[in-house]
């Protein structure tokens, strides 16, 4: 071959001159036709049109050629045009592609045509990407923004919604060529709540439809709750969501705006309900409510003081005291029973502070009748006392020759000495004697009537506009045939125009009711005009925290109460508390009330659903019956802030502290002991003392006590778990024993069991001991040989003493009391047994308790007398465990569309009670929660009882988008242990509060 090459250009260059001719690279490839295709930017499978042009004007075949590795492979085969046009259309392919046109060596019409290649393009389709944004109008309808990546001209874009089957139907659809497209009013928002969303674009020229990513509704997960300094709460979500709000207790407390969803927040004493709400662009949804408890410092056993407490006494001397007020220059203003006032002031002693013995500042005992529970018993110092030195007192007014007492207000002024008798300014009760005692007189206007001694006028406070509130008993405490049912005087409480058994709010100056009174008509004059609330037994002390008015409401004969109004209702309704058709949550006993010669028919009204206001707390009498001291908060900023804001309380009579939650709502929970009979000292007010920290006055010691925080551990001599046992002596010439009693010889065996008290003197050092127990014995047990018992009955006549803490799981407890003679047991200063403990008396001698988990006070006393041999022995065991109970609803957050909500309870008991018998003793409350801001006070709205299901009605005529509704429920077994769910919301249309914010 190559020698066939070489002849050939030999001989060429034989024949003549030559001119060799080679091809230009750069010609020949700027002679290649350019490939080029359209759209440019294509979708993956888009109909695709590739166009090049020929420089011949022939029709020729031509290929299209794809580049596979290092060849290329004919995709398509035509021609081309007269013109030399070549077009070729193929799918956008998903990978970049190269791809060419070859037209090959061609003859036509006796002419030669080379080949032409064409230039190569890279074509490659792209994925679809389509946005979905939607947002809510003012109107409830949903506007929704589309955003394309591919416009094309007249394509479909459509919002659809999934339905339950998983199918997507449109409900917008708007054709357009733009990248971004509104669909604007699309649908309502209650069309598509809780379905998910999703764009969707039509297929167009061979690609195929493509939709956005789904917009699903919000969802938030179970609150979680990590306890520590600082308690942690942190939720997860899915869909769209925006921000988180979170709740504690029905009040917002947080907002988080990007996740991790979080926040953080002091723990507080109680048991508390978080939950949280996941907001979206079109909705929003509550999260399950999840509860957290935070214990409070156990009673300490040697103390008989609150972990981290001390109850001091800031001075003595005082006889009967029954309030006091501090003024802002430091002094303690102390009101005695008999009518004397007197100053308690700060002094300095060797750089210490100190307070002065008292000094009487102004004496009315000659005017004030101090009989029963009479005599001067309230005392506010005026807001303005700093410019005015005004000081109000509340009095039992001395009847004179007539015996016909009644009760007044009066002012008087201070002068930095003394408070001023010649100041003295009548505000209330100028109208006295018969013509405010006699029946046809007690409505008589600035009348306030008292029958017998009790049940007087009380306490005094101001409220945030300077407003003087003053508590009236129902003055109508007698002895009467069938007790309270006789006693038909007691109906004042009802009655608007009786100035007894209620709260009243007057002008300070005129005594005379103020403009925003429930019942305020032209100059406030008449007695309804004072009245703020009625249906009060003894509304003996109160406090006023911001717009809330706290009332201390002293019982009957079964209940104590503290009942909570808001001071801001305005809704032209007096609160009524139910007395005397009501005491606690239960009827008093008054007879058929709905017979037509009953003079109680009026509580058919007052007992009818809606007819009066449960109590915020009530606790029951006990063998020594109960007198309920209202108190105030811990707003000391010297208290921990997991305690600060509590609400301080006690009772004179049970001779106990407690300090309570006090929630916006007006709901106390969370009732805690700070000080039992021990330490109490009979409390008969609390007030904030110059030093900020509570101060409690007690008319048993006639003293005045300190309630200081010191965070100081327990310093109790025995363990948890064990017992400081002591012996007592009940011997000498006044003992008991040694005593006639001839009142009823029947049970004169009786009689010293009951009135023996140990003395606080041990007859020797205490010991730890690891139970209640006293091992039986004829001798002495604290007495040694060396130390022998040389009183004059030895080895008789004494006492034995126990008190200690136990830990335990909350449940039943089975307590047995065993005992040679008289034994008394107290658990969390709540009396347990107080009689005879031999055999003889069977049964009498278990009792079953119901406890709560955590630390609980025992305390113990056996009584020997002159029996042969003394022994005793208390045990406990644990007999069950509590029932559980909870809410369902459609969910957490349900809003009631039609003002209809379907409930149910899940119940059920570790002991084996049945599901039948537990239903009878279930009861569905469910309170309408009022919201101003993020503040709510709650109005009870239904009580179910007995039932496992059902379904009850809500609107919220009282204040459109103001409410929430708020469930709890209780179940009680058969052992009498009791468990509250966790709360659930329910949420009305339109409702802008609460939880229920959207």
């Amino acid at each position: 071959m190559l020698r066939l090459v070489v002849a050939t250009v030999l001989a060429l260059c034989a024949a003549g001159p030559v001119t060799l001719v080679l091809p230009n690279p750069e010609a020949v490839a700027a002679a290649r036709p350019v490939l080029s295709s359209a759209p440019a930017v294509p979708m993956v499978g888009e109909k695709l049109t590739l166009r090049t042009r020929l420089s011949t004007r022939i029709e020729r075949p031509v290929r299209l050629e794809r580049r596979s590795g290092r060849t290329w492979i004919t995709v398509r085969q035509g021609e081309s045009t007269r013109r030399g046009v070549v077009r070729f259309s193929i799918s956008a392919p998903d990978t970049a592609t190269s791809l060419r046109v070859v037209a090959k060596e061609h003859r036509a019409g006796g002419q030669h045509y080379a080949a032409v290649v064409s230039r190569p393009a890279t074509v490659q389709g792209s994925r679809q990407a389509v946005g979905l944004s939607v947002s809510l109008d003012p109107g409830g309808l949903v506007d929704a923004a589309v955003t394309v990546s591919h416009a094309r001209p007249g394509r479909s874009v459509a919002l659809q919604a999934q339905g339950p089957d998983g199918r997507w139907s449109t409900i917008a659809v708007r054709r357009s060529g733009a990248s971004r497209v509104l669909l604007d009013d699309a649908t309502t928002i209650s069309a598509v709540r809780g379905t998910p969303l999703r764009a969707w674009v039509s297929a167009y020229r061979g690609a195929e439809g493509a939709s956005s990513p789904v917009h699903q509704p919000p969802s938030v997960s179970v609150p979680t709750v990590l306890a520590g300094d600082q308690v942690r709460l942190a939720v997860t979500t899915g869909g769209a969501v925006d921000v988180v709000r979170f709740y504690v207790d029905g009040v917002p407390v947080a907002v988080d705006t990007a996740a991790p969803w979080e926040t953080v927040m002091d723990p507080r004493v109680g048991d508390h309900d978080f939950v949280a709400r996941a907001v979206g662009p079109l909705e929003s949804v509550l999260s399950p409510v999840v509860g957290h408890a935070l214990a409070a410092s156990p009673i300490g056993v040697d103390s008989g003081v609150a972990e981290g407490f001390a109850l001091e006494r800031v001075q003595s001397g005082l006889a009967l005291p029954t309030s006091a007020a501090a003024t802002p220059g430091g002094a303690v203003l102390v009101t005695e029973k008999g009518g004397q006032v007197v100053a308690v002031q700060p002094t300095a002693e060797a750089g210490n502070a100190a307070w002065s013995p008292p000094r009487v500042v102004l004496d009315l005992t000659a005017d004030v009748a101090d009989e029963g529970d009479g005599g001067l018993t309230g005392i506010a110092v005026d807001p303005d006392f700093a410019d005015n030195g005004y000081v109000y007192l509340a009095y039992v007014l001395d009847g004179g020759p007539d015996g016909l007492p009644s009760q007044q207000v009066a002012r008087f002024t201070w002068d930095g000495t003394v408070l001023q008798p010649a100041s003295r300014h009548l505000v209330l009760g100028s109208v006295t004697g018969a013509a405010c005692s006699a029946p046809e007189k007690i409505r008589t206007p600035d009348c306030v009537p008292l029958i017998g001694e009790a049940h007087t006028i009380g306490d005094l406070a101001f409220d945030g506009e300077g407003r003087l509130l003053v508590g009236v008993g129902d003055g109508a405490l007698y002895t009467a045939p069938g007790g309270l049912r006789g006693r038909v005087e007691a109906w004042r409480a009802q009655d608007p125009e009786v100035l007894a058994g209620k709260v009243l709010r007057i002008d300070p100056a005129t005594g005379r009711g103020v403009a925003d009174n429930p019942l305020h008509t032209g100059d406030g004059s008449s007695n309804a005009s004072r009245v703020l609330a009625l249906g009060l037994r003894n509304p003996f002390r109160f406090a006023v925290r911001g717009d809330q008015l706290v009332l201390g409401d002293v019982g009957e004969n079964a209940w104590e109460e503290i009942d909570v109004m808001s001071l801001g209702d305005g809704d032209g309704s007096v609160p009524n508390f139910g007395w005397p058709c009501r005491e606690g949550d239960s009827d008093t006993a008054l007879g058929d009330v709905s017979d037509p010669d009953s003079p109680w028919r009026g509580c058919l009204d007052v007992r009818a659903p809606g007819g009066s206001r449960a109590p915020a707390h009530a606790y029951p009498h006990t063998g020594n019956g109960g007198s309920l001291t209202g108190g105030v908060f811990l707003d000391s900023p010297g208290y921990p802030d997991s305690l600060r804001g509590r609400y301080v309380f006690g009772d004179y009579t049970q001779m106990f502290i407690r300090t309570a939650e006090l929630t916006v709502g007006g709901g106390v929970s969370a009732v805690t002991d700070l000080a039992d009979s021990s330490a109490a000292g009979g409390p008969v007010k609390f007030f904030t003392g110059p030093d900020g920290w509570v101060w409690s006055v007690s008319i048993v010691s006639g003293s005045l006590e300190r309630i200081r925080w010191t965070g100081e551990g327990p310093d109790d001599t025995c363990p948890v778990g064990s017992f400081r046992r002591s012996f007592h002596d009940l011997d000498g010439p006044d003992s008991a024993f040694d005593q006639e009693y001839t009142s009823d010889p029947e049970y004169s065996w009786m009689y010293p069991y009951v009135a023996v008290q140990l003395p606080s003197q041990g007859l020797a050092e205490a010991t730890c001991e690891p139970d209640i127990r006293l091992p039986s014995t004829d001798g002495s047990p604290w007495a040694s040989h060396d130390d022998p018992d040389g009183r004059p009955h030895p080895g008789d006549r004494f006492g034995t003493s126990w008190r200690g803490r136990i830990d335990v799981e909350p449940g039943t407890y089975r307590v047995r009391v065993a005992g040679s003679e008289w034994v008394r047991l107290w658990i969390d200063n709540q009396e347990v047994h107080d009689f005879y403990a031999d055999e003889f008396w069977g049964d009498a001698r278990v009792h079953d308790v119901v406890l709560t988990k955590g630390q609980h006070v025992l305390r113990a006393e056996h009584v020997h007398g002159d029996r042969e041999v003394a022994a005793a022995a208390i045990t406990w065991e644990r007999v069950g465990g509590p029932p559980s109970v909870s809410i369902v609803l459609p969910a957490n957050g349900h809003v009631a569309a039609n003002g209809s909500v379907p409930w149910s309870l899940v119940v059920s008991d570790p002991d084996g009670d049945d599901v039948a018998a537990l239903s009878g003793r279930t009861e569905l409350a469910v309170d309408l929660l009022h919201y101003t801001g993020n503040a709510f006070h709650a109005h009870p709205s239904s009580r179910i009882s007995g039932q496992l299901s059902g379904t009850f009605s809500l609107d919220d005529v009282h204040a459109p988008g103001n409410l929430v509704a708020r469930l709890r429920a209780t179940v009680t077994d058969a052992s009498g242990a009791s468990t509250t769910s966790l709360p659930a919301y329910v949420c009305l249309p339109g409702s802008t509060a609460g939880p229920c914010a959207p």
